[in-house]
């Protein structure tokens, strides 16, 4: 009987709060939260053959290869949480997908930050493109192979040549940051708002890791206005890196440029200071018509690399223009692309006069056709070519085998084939 009634106390002890519910008047449903994540990709492939040919000494050519490319591949997490009508909190974590399984990475190795935002703008901290890196995207100035693998416009532009390939700013001493294709680590941020179809980008990275003596210290600054207004596209941006060590990058040994000898980063005995500089400037118009789209951009910019303090004979200032022209057709799900790219041979001066800087030149032609199978899902076939002067080794920015992009001898001529799929979600 006591085992009875415990059992009976207990179940009305349970019925207690759904009767309370029920004879509570109804509240209104609250407004659905605004989702704190969202998880996000790119998955872009390509089977492709490469080679470099034609170089300085025969038998120096890369003779051609195949592989299956997986550049601009990615997953991450991203969100935003409005506190109030004043500020909210916004988050990203992107990494790499490397889908073919070779020299996977950590988390967080692509743009990640966490940050601010409002009417005003957002701010953040974090590792991401720098605007110079970022000044066309989006816009009609943009790259029709979607900056993207081999096929990707900073072959020639952002690039001193040298073999430069697409890549991080280290804030590290002593460590050569040689051309502008990159993703800031230890940075501040801030991304203004469009007022008109003006906005704006600033970034700094911080100088955390500067030496002991304080005669090296490494730091970068780099700013992006935008105008986009209808079909119009138009910007400027501009990069600065202190103590980035570009000259070290071209001629770390002896001979670049005819100079008789190498620079060096600097020493207690010797205090070297470096600063890298470039600008660029562009514009884009998009003309619809009753063929489909067509898209028009041009770029133009100036890389300026100098340094104090070094030995006769080595760099001391090195400075080149480069232009790209490109062309995209969209017609349907029908896309055809175009760029022509051109960087020439520069100015050079050594410490205590002298340099050459004949046959260091190069230009790009690239080819391209997509089929969207949907808005986010394209299939695409692209060629790209880049000739180099007998001096010149212009490389492909990332992707590639390795024996081509990277490592391309004087005076070769990488070329790249590639037929892939994309897909966005």
């Amino acid at each position: 009987m006591l085992a009875l009634k415990k059992s009976f106390a207990a179940a009305i002890a349970l019925a207690l709060p759904f009767a309370a519910m029920a004879q509570a008047p109804a509240e209104a449903k609250p407004a659905e939260a605004k989702p704190l994540v969202t998880i996000y990709g790119t998955l872009n492939v390509n089977f492709q053959y490469s080679e470099a040919v034609g170089a300085t000494a025969a038998a120096s050519d890369v003779k051609g290869r195949y592989g299956v490319s997986v550049d601009s591949s990615n997953i991450g997490v991203r969100g935003a949480y409005d506190v109030n009508e004043y500020v909210g909190a916004v988050y990203q974590c992107e990494t790499s997908a490397v889908v073919d399984g070779i020299t996977p990475s950590g988390i967080c190795n692509r743009n990640s930050r966490l940050g601010i935002s409002g009417v005003w703008g957002t701010l953040f901290f974090g590792n991401w493109d720098t605007p110079f890196k970022a000044a066309a995207y989006g816009t009609k100035a943009d790259d029709p192979f979607l900056n993207t693998d081999v096929f990707g416009f900073n072959g020639l532009m952002s690039s001193p040549g040298f073999n430069y390939r697409s890549g991080a700013y280290s804030t590290a001493s002593n460590t050569a940051t040689t051309g502008f294709d990159i993703r800031a680590q230890n940075s501040v941020a801030y991304h203004s708002p469009k007022f008109n179809g003006l906005s704006a980008k600033l970034q700094y990275s911080a100088d955390e890791f500067k030496n002991a003596r304080g005669n090296q210290d490494p730091a970068l600054y780099g700013a992006v206005v935008n105008w986009d207004y209808g079909p119009i596209s138009v910007l400027a941006a501009a990069e600065y890196h202190q103590d980035g060590w570009g000259l070290f990058g071209m001629n770390g040994a002896a001979g670049t440029f005819g100079s008789t000898a190498a620079n060096t980063q600097g020493s207690a005995a010797a205090p070297v200071s470096a600063k890298d500089i470039a600008w660029r400037v562009g514009a884009g118009y998009e003309l619809a018509w009753p063929a489909g789209a067509t898209t028009l951009g041009v770029l133009f910019e100036e890389l300026d690399y100098q340094s104090t303090h070094q030995p006769v004979g080595a760099l001391k200032e090195y400075k080149r223009d480069a232009y790209q022209v490109s062309l995209k057709h969209r017609y349907g799900d029908h896309e055809f692309r175009a760029r022509w790219n051109m960087a020439d041979k520069g100015t050079v001066t050594l410490e205590g006069g002298g340099g050459n800087t004949a046959d260091y030149g190069a230009s790009e032609l690239a080819l391209g056709y997509a089929y969207y199978f949907a808005k986010s899902f394209q299939g695409y076939l692209s060629w790209a070519q880049i000739t180099n002067a007998k001096n010149a080794q212009y490389t492909f920015p990332i992707g590639g085998a390795s024996a081509v992009a990277g490592a391309t001898p004087k005076g070769a001529d990488p070329m790249a084939l590639g037929l892939g799929l994309r897909y966005a979600f």
